[in-house]
C-alpha cells in the first residue's frame, strides 16, 4: 500500500503517540473501524429493508424521543 506524505505524517503521530506494538498494529487498527461502521449500516439497512422507514417499534413503555430531545442529544459532545 502507497501513502501520501500527509497520510505518513498522520502514522507517524499514531506510532509516537498511541505507541502500537507495530506498524501493522496500527495499521489493522485502522481498519477496525471503518469495519465495524460498516457492519452498524450494513445491520441498519437491514432495519430499515425489514420494517420500512417508519422504523422498529418501541419496547414496551419505551415513548419515543421529543423532538426537543432528539435535538439535545445532536448538541451532546462526548
Amino acid at each position: 500500500m502507497r501513502l501520501r506524505p500527509d497520510e505518513v505524517a498522520a502514522l507517524e503521530t499514531v506510532l509516537v503517540t498511541l505507541e502500537p506494538a507495530s506498524v501493522s498494529d496500527a495499521l489493522r487498527e485502522g481498519l477496525r473501524r471503518p469495519a465495524r461502521e460498516a457492519e452498524e449500516i450494513k445491520a441498519a439497512r437491514e432495519i430499515r429493508g425489514f420494517y420500512g422507514e417508519g422504523g422498529a417499534p418501541l419496547p414496551d413503555g419505551v415513548t419515543a424521543p421529543t423532538d426537543e430531545e432528539l435535538r439535545a442529544v445532536d448538541e451532546m459532545e462526548w
